[in-house]
C-alpha cells in the first residue's frame, strides 16, 4: 500500500513538473513567433543589415531586398514545434496527474504505453548519436545541402540568402562544412558579385574582415591563395554546441532517463494495485466530464 501511494505521489509530482515545462514551452514557441517584437533579434537583425548594407556598397552592388531580412520568419517553423511539442507534453502529463489522482486504469495504461515507447525511442537516438552519428547527421546534412544550393550571395537577397548570410555572419561560420560547399550552388553569381573583376573561391560573408572595396587587394580574404575567412562549417559549430561537452550531454540524457524509468514503474504499480476509489473522486467526476466534452469536441469538428 506505501509503494502504491509512493507511486501516486512520484508520478503526479513528476507529471506536475513536465506540465509546467510544457507550459515553457509553448511560451518559447509563442515568443519565437513573435520575434519580431523582442529587443535582442532586432538587434542581431541590425546588425546584419548594416554589414551587408556596408559590405554592398563597398564592392558597388545592389542592396535591394536586405531590408527584407527576417529573423522572425525564420523562426516561425521552429516556434510551431516549440508550441506541438509543448501542447503534447502538456496532454501527456495532464493524464498521468488525472490517471494517478483518479486511480483510472485505463488512463494509467495508456499513460504507461506511451511513456515506454518514447522511452524506447530516446535509446535508440542516444544509441545512434554516440555510436554511429552519422546516421542522424546524414539526415540534417541532406537539408542543409538543399538549401544551400539557392544560395545567390551579395545582390541577390532572396529567402535562403540572407537566411544563410545571417547565420554564418552570427555563427562566424562558412558553408555547411566548408566555403568549398559553395561550388554546388545552382548559380555562380556570389563569385563576382557587384565590380569585384576576378572569381572569388568563398562568398565575401565568410570574410573575417570587411571588403573595403572590390580591388583585388580588398577582397583577397575570399581567394584561396590569400584566404582570411571563417573556416569552421556551420553544421559543425551547431554539433558542437549541442555535443560538444559529452559530459554535460550525458548527464541530460541520463537525468532524463531515470525520471523516464521510474514513470514506468511506478505507473505499472499503479495500474496492478489500482482497486480503490480515489479520493478525490469529485473533482475526478469533473475531469471525465471535461475529456468527454473535449473527445466529442473533436470527433465533430473533423
Amino acid at each position: 500500500m506505501r509503494l502504491i501511494c509512493l507511486g501516486r505521489t512520484c508520478v503526479t509530482f513528476i507529471n506536475s513538473i513536465f506540465m509546467f515545462c510544457s507550459l515553457s514551452l509553448v511560451a518559447a514557441g509563442v515568443v519565437a513567433k513573435l520575434a519580431s517584437d523582442i529587443g535582442f533579434i532586432n538587434g542581431l537583425e541590425d546588425q546584419v543589415k548594416e554589414y551587408l548594407n556596408s559590405t554592398t556598397a563597398n564592392i558597388g552592388t545592389s542592396n535591394n531586398g536586405i531590408n527584407d531580412l527576417s529573423v522572425a520568419e525564420h523562426l516561425d517553423g521552429m516556434a510551431l514545434i516549440f508550441i506541438i511539442s509543448g501542447c503534447v507534453l502538456f496532454f501527456l502529463s495532464f493524464c498521468g496527474c488525472c490517471g494517478a489522482l483518479c486511480n483510472n486504469k485505463t488512463s494509467m495504461t495508456i499513460y504507461a504505453m506511451i511513456i515506454t515507447v518514447m522511452f524506447i525511442a530516446e535509446i535508440v537516438v542516444v544509441i545512434l548519436l554516440y555510436t554511429a552519428p552519422n546516421t542522424i547527421q546524414d539526415a540534417i546534412l541532406d537539408v542543409l545541402y538543399e538549401s544551400l544550393k539557392n544560395y545567390n550571395g551579395l545582390g541577390n537577397f532572396d529567402t535562403t540568402t540572407l537566411g544563410w548570410m545571417f547565420f554564418m555572419k552570427e555563427m562566424n561560420c562558412c558553408g555547411v562544412y566548408g566555403y568549398w560547399d559553395f561550388s554546388m550552388t545552382h548559380t555562380d553569381n556570389w563569385r563576382k558579385p557587384g565590380l569585384v573583376s576576378t572569381k572569388l573561391d568563398a562568398p565575401i560573408i565568410c570574410c573575417v574582415k570587411e571588403p573595403l572595396s572590390p580591388s583585388r587587394a580588398d577582397t583577397s580574404c575570399a581567394r584561396e591563395e590569400t584566404f582570411d575567412i571563417h573556416t569552421q562549417g556551420c553544421f559543425s559549430a551547431v554539433w558542437d554546441v549541442i555535443m560538444g561537452n559529452s559530459l554535460y550531454t550525458g548527464i541530460v540524457f541520463s537525468v532524463a532517463f531515470v525520471f523516464q524509468l521510474l514513470l514506468i514503474i511506478f505507473s505499472c504499480i499503479l495500474i496492478a494495485g489500482n482497486k480503490g476509489k480515489s479520493k478525490l473522486a469529485g473533482a475526478c467526476k469533473w475531469i471525465r466530464i471535461f475529456s468527454d466534452c473535449f473527445l466529442w469536441l473533436m470527433e465533430h469538428c473533423q
